[in-house]
């Protein structure tokens, strides 16, 4: 019994640190976007790497968790979810630098949920035909 809670634990940590990576990629990548919106003042200047060094070490942070995620998590199921990124993405884009949402947009994304879905989510066992006949 101990051994089923420290398993289910461990679990439970791995996907909230695959979580975490989704996140922090997504914080990553806005944050290097608005760095390099600002690039007008110019490209090296202490301001800019500052600012760039902040966005890859926050996207750094994410490959960190996505690491130790997969000692845990399947591949086939972190994988898939980490299509959230376009999710987190888009709205991020949408509330920080005023890009557009369309109608395409907004069905795309509801396919990337019903995919993530579809994979992430466990399927229930199926018995086998023979043996439902016997």
């Amino acid at each position: 019994m101990n051994s089923q809670l420290s398993n289910s634990r461990v679990k439970l940590i791995s996907y909230i640190t695959l979580f975490a990576s989704i996140g922090f990629g997504i914080v990553g990548q806005l944050l290097m976007k608005h760095t390099m919106s600002q690039t007008a003042t110019g490209i090296f200047t202490w301001t800019f790497i500052q600012q760039l060094v902040l966005a890859l070490t926050i996207y750094s942070l994410g490959i960190v968790n996505w690491i130790f995620a997969l000692r845990v998590v399947k591949l086939s199921i972190a994988y898939p979810l980490t299509s959230l990124n376009y999710v987190g993405i888009l709205l991020g884009s949408y509330y920080f630098f005023d890009e557009k949402i369309t109608p395409g947009r907004v069905f795309g994304i509801v396919l990337i949920f019903v995919g993530v879905l579809l994979v992430a989510l466990p399927l229930k066992k199926r018995t086998n035909i023979k043996e439902d006949i016997s």
